[in-house]
């Protein structure tokens, strides 16, 4: 294999462009896609910066084009040519530098590859598994190095501007005592304490404790944590948090601090631009309105209590669930009363993997009402239950009746269901939610920073320490 000694690169590929014409450059990197047209080969050319036409011309004085012929995707190759503009009918408006590209004078082979088991590319179509055992490759595809570069950008962003907000960046022990946390701790056998274990931190509540009582008033950390529990989509067994603690602050000033950073990184990193103050929801409303602390907002489909519709009548189920205190909402689904029978049956699986021991429904069609427990309400019930729910001829109401935390989580997790049957969510959309005011002893009532992602943001209460 050659190297680049004497060749070392002067430009990526992904930064030149058509100011650039008539420089001679050296680059570096991987053979992206081959196309050979006899006496002309053109070849993709990438690195992390991105994509480069490079041209052999088999005219070209002093060029080995028989090595270039020999090129094959994923080569890692050294390249010294000129750039050039291409002309007007080959320019590649899909490429950041598609009006230029180069013609190579010198080539240099630096490694020769196997056929990759899936194509370097972006939206491939490959098993999981396959991803993780060529994690190499999968990890030059351009859309997992943007992630990568991302994530990048945005710790950057996080510690410039705390670092400006006057708190400090203080590293924590990962090898420490167990401590009560929400989950099973995962250890580390002690060589010099046999028999005794290290527990590796699931967050680093005690010391960043310590930090405030020693005076240290605002600490942030990016930090590594692991918690030995089940997989969750937002959670893995290690996983990385800012971790942040502050004294003499109070709930309104770390909210203004997070809105100030979250505003940032977007302008920042997306050039979008995001209104302040958030709106925020109290943990109460939020249940009752959503069945969840986490609010999707991008849509509405909201929750509503028809139970005093329902109350007094000789419907067993119903009647059973209001006298012991539970409570029957709806979810408003419009113009979907002609939903397939089929699918009715299988929202009621989805349901009771939520804890819900069934589903009821009401379809307000043009022939009328048709509801499991019709014939135990009068028509005027049905229709007080349109009115006050905001139902048209079409819509469909889905019915759960329970105690109120089963209600809230079957309803709320059927509501999300429900919107990405009908395509209901703008994925482009970003709605900014700070959910206040948890109720002690809740799952989800210990501080937490905001999850930054395309979804609705939740953000609990932050706690100060002093």
């Amino acid at each position: 294999m050659e190297t680049l000694t004497g060749m070392e690169r002067t430009h990526h590929c992904g930064e030149l462009r058509k100011s650039d014409v008539g420089t001679e450059v050296k680059l570096a990197g991987w053979v992206s896609r081959r196309r050979d047209h006899g006496g002309l080969i053109f070849v993709d050319m990438r690195d992390r910066s991105g994509l480069l036409q490079i041209v052999f011309d088999g005219s070209t004085e002093g060029l080995d084009f028989a090595k270039a012929e020999t090129l094959r995707n994923e080569f890692v190759i050294g390249v010294r040519g000129k750039v050039r503009a291409r002309s007007e009918d080959t320019v590649n408006p899909k490429m950041a530098t598609g009006e230029i590209e180069i013609l190579v004078t010198e080539l240099r082979i630096l490694n020769r590859a196997k056929t990759p088991p899936f194509y370097i590319q972006d939206g491939v179509d490959v098993d999981e598994m396959v991803r993780l055992r060529y994690r190499y490759l999968d990890l030059r595809r351009p859309e997992m190095q943007r992630n990568i570069i991302l994530r990048h950008r945005v710790t950057k962003i996080m510690r410039d501007y705390l670092d400006e907000n006057g708190f400090l960046e203080i590293e924590t022990p990962m090898l420490c005592r167990s401590t009560p946390e929400g989950a099973r701790d995962f250890l580390v056998p002690s060589r010099l304490n046999p028999g005794q274990f290290y527990a590796l931190p699931q967050s680093p509540q005690i010391f960043k404790q310590l930090l405030m009582v020693s005076g240290f008033e605002k600490y942030f950390q990016i930090v590594r944590c692991f918690r030995d529990e089940d997989l969750r989509a937002d959670r893995q067994p290690e996983f990385t948090q800012l971790d942040i603690e502050t004294s003499f602050l109070n709930q309104d000033d770390i909210i203004t601090i997070m809105e100030g950073l979250i505003k940032k990184i977007f302008e920042t990193t997306l050039d979008v631009t995001i209104e302040t103050p958030f709106l925020r929801m109290s943990w109460d409303e939020a249940m009752t309105r959503f069945g969840t602390d986490k609010p999707d907002l991008r849509f509405g489909m909201e929750l509503q209590d028809i139970s005093e519709f329902v109350k007094g009548s000789d419907f067993k189920v119903f009647n059973s669930v209001l006298e012991h205190g539970g409570q029957v909402k709806v979810i408003r689904v419009d113009d979907y009363a002609d939903i397939p029978r089929r699918e009715l049956d299988g929202l009621v699986e989805y349901v009771k993997t939520y804890g819900a021991k069934g589903l009821a429904w009401i379809q307000y069609t043009a022939e009328g009402v048709k509801s499991p427990f019709k014939k135990f309400y009068s028509d005027e019930t049905f229709d007080r239950i349109k009115q006050a729910t905001g139902c048209k001829t079409g819509d469909l109401l889905l019915v759960v009746g329970d105690k109120a935390s089963v209600v809230a989580q079957a309803l709320g997790e059927l509501r999300l269901e429900m919107a990405r049957r009908r395509n209901l969510i703008d994925a482009d959309k970003l709605n900014f939610l700070w959910i206040v005011d948890f109720p002690i002893g809740t799952r989800n009532s210990a501080s937490s920073s905001p999850c930054i992602t395309r979804s609705p943001r939740r953000v609990k209460r932050t706690s100060t320490s002093c």
